[in-house]
């Protein structure tokens, strides 16, 4: 039997920390069309999106936060929180649905 938690594990293509202002760039897809919100209570939110949309964001990079500020309209964590693997990410065929967590670590 597998082991589920590594298989979880495997799947990530990204991860990283974000402060207040975290999620426009997600919100924002939302209300292109591009993504769907499929629960908010934080713990985690949860979304959907194309690989077509996500992996060129994830792979352009996720931009350090400078003096707490994250803008809306880009990926942006705060430094030394970014990990990316940008093998998993090309790997992904360009119809294949993709979910994002978000976690409230309030």
């Amino acid at each position: 039997m597998a082991d589920l938690a590594k298989v979880y594990k495997d799947a990530i293509l990204a991860t990283w920390d974000a402060g207040l202002g975290g999620l426009g760039w997600i919100t924002q897809l939302c209300e292109q069309g591009k993504a769907t919100q499929l629960s908010c209570n934080g713990f985690p939110n949860r979304y959907t999106a194309s690989a077509d949309v996500i992996a060129p964001l994830l792979l352009a990079g996720i931009a350090e936060a400078h003096d707490g500020e994250f803008p809306q309209d880009q990926l942006t964590g705060w430094p030394g929180g970014i990990t990316v693997h940008r093998e998993r990410i090309a790997a992904c065929a360009p119809g294949q649905l993709l979910t994002i967590e978000v976690w409230d670590q309030s």
